[in-house]
């Protein structure tokens, strides 16, 4: 047998099974854009003019963005509001711009806080006691780092109450203006988004909970009823264990909607801060298991460098030995630039720029490995001013 032919006999497997994934993943794509529900479905309901809402907002050192979010929550339509900036341990200057907007609007709050005990997160620390000057009878946590639109807040309070959430969860539009965003962040993000679907989120029956902090919506009775903050005070990503807390209690449904526009978040300012922060969110993803984050890196070059590079083989060797390897690998990578274009589109990026999608997918397998490196030496997680040393769990 010539060697042509074995290779061929090699890449056809690959071909076959890459051609079935995309096409798998471009129909599951068509499933969620008939089905998805966005936080724009609040506009067609009735304004809840009679719930009050406290918004709290823990910030560290966020000069970068905090002016921004105080002028988007203070425009917001919802009348009964009250706002609650918590600095947290804050060394630059976000106390000196907050405080021009706390002095034209008697709504806000401003909070400092300079301490944290040992066996707390300190988001989590920051949360619970701006929690603790809420007079709402609804409690909004967000980041700084998030802009709303004017109508968001009351659209998720409407949202809320039709769907009789008692976690009501927003998955935010994420701004795209730096080079590593573009490449690397659609990517980072499908893969996220992969372990938690939306639909099995929202579904009544086995759902998968899952909660984005940048936007966590409680009706005050359950915040209280699951005893707050106290409830994941040690997580690194409360907001997914509040989802599985809620749920394995049974104080109600965790539902999730896409911003749809509503609610943009810019979340790293340098290619190594989104590094750092992907991988924490990838380890408490994975509920701190290394093997679940090897096997994500592997999948992550699997299906981001293998399938597209067995698809151009694919195409050369099938010109010389089999017709069937050849449209088998065209398809193959027809269907791949579509799809990885569709996702780059979905995550706000350019479809130009899912070229660079290979690259994208090396950058998160290697924050995966990084990771599960982390995991496996105790290597301290860097967040939020302080340093954690996360136990691996089996």
């Amino acid at each position: 047998m010539q060697l042509i032919e074995i290779i061929s006999w090699i890449l056809g497997p690959l071909v076959f099974c890459s051609l079935g994934l995309w096409i798998g993943l471009g129909i599951r794509l068509w499933q969620i854009k008939m089905t998805k529900p966005v936080i724009r479905e609040g506009l067609g309901l009735p304004k809840p003019t009679d719930a009050s809402v406290s918004i709290v907002i823990p910030a560290h050192n966020e000069e970068r963005v905090i002016d921004r979010c105080a002028t988007s929550l203070r425009a917001q339509s919802h009348a009964k509001l009250q706002i609650i900036f918590v600095l947290d341990r804050c060394t630059d200057k976000t106390l000196e711009i907050l405080q021009k907007h706390a002095d034209e609007d008697d709504r806000i709050c401003i909070l400092e806080n300079f301490e944290c005990p040992d066996d707390w997160a300190g988001k989590c620390n920051a949360a619970r006691k701006g929690a603790a000057l809420a007079t709402g009878d609804w409690l909004l946590f967000t980041d700084a780092d998030t802009q709303f639109h004017k109508e968001l807040v009351r659209c998720a309070i409407a949202s809320a109450i039709k769907r009789g959430a008692a976690l009501l969860s927003i998955l935010s539009s994420l701004t795209i203006t730096k080079n590593f965003e573009r490449i690397v962040q659609p990517i980072a993000s499908t893969f996220l988004v992969r372990q938690f679907p939306v639909d099995r989120v929202n579904r009544e029956e086995r759902s998968r909970p899952f909660a984005n902090g940048q936007f966590l919506l409680f009706s005050r009775k359950v915040y209280e009823a699951i005893d707050g903050h106290n409830a994941v005070k040690d997580d690194l990503l409360e907001d997914i264990a509040f989802a599985k807390y809620i749920v394995r209690k049974g104080h109600g449904k965790v539902q999730l909607l896409y911003a749809d526009g509503m609610l943009k978040c810019s979340m790293y300012p340098t290619f190594s801060a989104f590094q750092s922060g992907w991988r924490r969110i990838y380890i408490e993803a994975a509920g701190r298991r290394i093997k679940n984050l090897k096997q994500s890196a592997i999948l992550a070059l699997v299906v981001g460098v293998l399938f597209p590079l067995a698809g151009v083989a694919g195409i050369c060797v099938g010109a010389q030995a089999s017709p069937t390897l050849f449209w088998t690998a065209v398809a193959s990578l027809v269907f791949a630039i579509i799809v990885i274009a569709w996702l780059y589109r979905i995550n706000n990026a350019s479809m130009a720029y899912a070229i660079f999608a290979p690259i994208g997918a090396v950058v998160v397998a290697k924050i995966f490995f990084d990771a599960a490196s982390m995991l496996k030496n105790k290597t301290p997680i860097c967040w939020g001013g302080r340093e954690y040393i996360l136990e691996a769990r089996k």
